[in-house]
């Protein structure tokens, strides 16, 4: 069965609201020591400037209840830096209603500055995460080859752009931190995209990458 995670970064006056949905995978059926874990890019979204928050979490809603994701109970991780605890409420309440399926409550995930010393996904009961840290995990992806983005995909050229201009900066006293290139320049995407792959694993049985064709195939009983 498919397993989708959700990532959606909410944005402020200046930002846009974006979400990126992946699904995980396996490279190989064949037992090994690691997994090798892939992520397929299969939805990309930006709202216009503006969007109420309510507005974005009804489409996340409906989304969520696609039979695609939703037979496989997805997770949803958000970012709720600086927002409170207002759309967390909101998609705590629809969870509970029934009205976001879901295989766990949504995460909120507040973002720090800077890097840590773990630098690992520590589990839903960790809200907290440094933001070098959750980049830093899909840029290992990226380099990889382990996250992949189809060509075609609808609003997919927006985040290839976002991921073109996306930097990590040092001021002179040292201090790291991440950021779009030029202010004119828009990291939603990319945050959505980070958040959507922090997580390394997930309760379900994620479909295999068949070597012959390229494409995901159901792993046998």
């Amino acid at each position: 069965m498919p397993v989708h995670v959700m990532g959606l970064d909410l944005g402020q006056k200046r930002d846009h609201s974006a979400l990126v949905i992946v699904e995980q995978l396996v490279r190989s059926v064949v037992p090994a020591p690691t997994v090798d874990e892939l992520y397929h890019v299969v939805h990309v979204q930006r709202w216009s400037l503006g969007t109420p928050y309510e507005s974005v979490v009804d489409e996340v809603c409906e989304l969520a209840q696609r039979p695609e994701l939703s037979n496989g109970r997805p997770l949803l991780l958000f970012d709720r830096t600086g927002l409170g605890g207002v759309v967390a409420e909101d998609l705590w309440n629809r969870y509970t209603r029934g009205d976001l399926p879901l295989g766990y409550p949504a995460i909120g995930i507040t973002l720090t500055a800077g890097f840590s010393n773990r630098g690992a996904w520590r589990g839903t009961a960790d809200s907290t995460a440094h933001k070098g840290d959750v980049i830093a995990r899909m840029a290992s992806l990226l380099n990889t080859g382990r996250l992949v983005l189809p060509p075609g995909l609808p609003a997919g050229d927006l985040l290839e752009k976002e991921l073109r201009t996306f930097q990590i900066k040092q001021r002179a006293s040292g201090y790291i931190y991440t950021e779009a290139a030029h202010e004119k320049d828009h990291d939603d995407l990319v945050i959505a995209l980070a958040l959507a792959v922090w997580c390394p694993h997930w309760i379900g049985t994620p479909r295999y990458l068949d070597p012959n064709t390229g494409q995901p195939k159901e792993q046998s009983s």
